[in-house]
């Protein structure tokens, strides 16, 4: 039996297996260390139950009792005094010194990082899991704080292999994806600059100055640019607009936002996520939306209209339909049942790549148009088909008043249409997509 880490387990336990002990607690204030006095209690006596257990363990029993009496605690005051005499006085006593002198780093060094006690103590963590105190440094706060001393030239991040594409109106039509090859960096290993700072402040005859531990950073994708299968043109799509004030903004500001973005095998690709957050701040703004029935401004209006389009382009390369919305009402520039609203937190626009290629979505505004274009390897065949528009339903003009009526001048017939898509993948069919949608009468509204 290891006897310390029995030890250890009892201790962790103390609070269930007697009553009235309290551990012994190390606080500080500012720089000093402040001492929180525990408190013996009754119930396991842990030395007596694992000197017994050392003896003779049960084996073959489900239960196993342990000695009852004094139950000291973990954290006695004589151990918190002596952390505070050995690790946190010394850490505290004066500055530590981080240099890059001597490192490959040191010509791109702006001058050394100098971490004062009452730095040091903000990033000091102390703990006792297992019943013996600890002391560690905050390393993203400790890195952080020397980097921004040493220079943000200090490190050079590591770069993942990645793809990008023209979403420029102007030549988005004739972009190709181009590929970019992963790039080690080089940086402070964050991890092993925490272990060296503690140590510099708690060896009795330190310098308390530390070399910045330079260390290769790997990016995290590697992958090979003809292991993606980025290659060509899988789905296409494109829906026209008239040029509207704040309308365009947003349509040209959602597509810069989803342009470029990769959607590996498997993963569901989000219009509201890639859109960001829907607001000024984020270069969107106010424009017409349908909301409950009335013609009205919101902010982000038209982004559907992204949303239609992203929808189109997954549903022609033969994704996953995870979520989609069709609209109340049906808008002539966009196909009968094949159209999607967005409403963030609400409503989405999702498809999932149910291919072994990753998923390149190139995307752009302009000349009247917005478009969507995936670009991929070829993996399914696909064919859509619109069902005739039925169980027509009238329009009549709604008479309205009163400070919220909104003033609406068109008008179209309610319906009914079924669109079904087939896949097949090297000869072998998947079920059938049917969506029925049934659109509601847009009712021309007069204000009085």
């Amino acid at each position: 039996m290891d006897a310390a880490a029995l030890t250890s387990a009892l201790n962790a336990r103390l609070d269930t297996l007697a009553t009235g002990v309290a551990d012994a607690v190390v606080a500080l204030d500012g720089t000093t260390p402040v001492l929180t006095p525990g408190a013996v209690g009754a119930g396991l006596d842990v030395e007596a139950s694992v000197t017994a257990l050392t003896d003779a363990w049960p084996l073959g029993e489900d239960t196993i009792a342990l000695a009852s009496g004094t139950a000291t605690p973990a954290v006695t005051d004589a151990d918190a005094q002596d952390f505070i005499d050995t690790v946190l006085t010394p850490l505290l006593s004066g500055d530590i010194t981080v240099t890059a002198a001597g490192t490959s780093a040191a010509d791109a060094a702006a001058d050394d990082a100098v971490l004062t006690p009452a730095a040091l103590a903000a990033m000091t963590v102390i703990s006792a899991p297992d019943g013996t105190l600890t002391a560690t440094l905050d390393t993203d706060a400790l890195h952080d704080a020397v980097v921004a001393a040493l220079g943000e030239e200090i490190e050079t991040p590591a770069t993942d292999a990645t793809w990008t594409i023209d979403g420029d109106p102007e030549t988005a039509a004739a972009a190709k994806p181009v590929y970019h090859p992963s790039a080690t960096g080089t940086g402070i290993d964050a991890g092993a600059l925490a272990e060296a700072v503690l140590a510099a402040g708690t060896e009795a005859d330190g310098d308390r100055i530390v070399t910045a531990p330079i260390t290769v950073l790997r990016p995290e994708v590697t992958t090979a640019e003809d292991e993606w299968g980025i290659v060509e043109i899988v789905g296409e799509f494109s829906t026209p607009y008239v040029s509207q004030y704040g309308r365009d903004q947003n349509l040209q500001r959602g597509t810069e936002m989803i342009n470029g973005t990769l959607v590996a095998p498997g993963e569901t690709f989000s219009t509201t996520d890639a859109l960001g957050p829907v607001d000024l701040e984020h270069g969107y703004t106010y424009a017409g939306v349908v909301t409950d029935g009335q013609h009205t401004d919101a902010m982000g209006g038209g982004l559907s209209q992204v949303g239609t389009t992203v929808f189109n382009a997954g549903f022609e390369a033969g994704m996953d339909d995870v979520e989609h919305w069709p609209h109340t009402y049906w808008f002539t520039r966009y196909p009968a049942g094949r159209e999607a609203t967005i409403w963030t937190g609400v409503k989405d626009v999702k498809w999932r790549n149910s291919t072994p290629y990753t998923v390149l979505v190139q995307a752009w505004a302009g000349d009247g148009e917005v478009h969507v274009r995936l670009w991929s390897t070829p993996y399914y065949e696909v064919t859509i088909t619109e069902g005739e528009h039925t169980n027509y339903r009238p329009y009549a003009t709604v008479y309205s008043s009163g400070p919220g009526c909104e003033p609406y001048g068109g008008g179209t017939q309610g319906f009914d249409v079924t669109v079904t898509r087939t896949r097949s993948h090297d000869g072998e069919s998947l079920p059938d997509d049917v969506l029925t949608t049934a659109y509601d009468s847009d009712n021309p509204v007069v204000c009085s």
